[in-house]
């Protein structure tokens, strides 16, 4: 079991969510399928997302309140992640 990665949600009153990292979404990720050259076999390429990526806390989920969006604090660019969460996602 690998560590956890801290929930990156910083509430208004400068408070740090107690949370940690329980999944990531790519949004608008190219996904190809192509047979393999030397196998024929069919395989996924996913390419990297041209948005951004999504964090899910294990506390608040999104941290999305009743009838709001969800938090722009849980919205990273690849180049924006943590460091510990890149190297787990590898």
């Amino acid at each position: 079991m690998s560590t956890p990665i801290p929930c990156p949600f910083v509430y208004a009153n400068g408070k740090q969510c107690t949370g940690h990292v329980v999944r990531v979404e790519a949004y608008k990720a190219d996904v190809t399928w192509e047979p393999n050259k030397e196998t024929g076999k069919w395989e996924k390429w996913i390419g990297q997302p041209r948005s951004h990526y999504h964090l899910f806390c294990s506390e608040k989920e999104n941290h999305a309140g009743y009838a709001r969006p969800d938090s722009e604090q849980m919205k990273f660019y690849l180049n924006q992640l943590p460091k510990e969460l890149l190297e787990a996602m590898e």
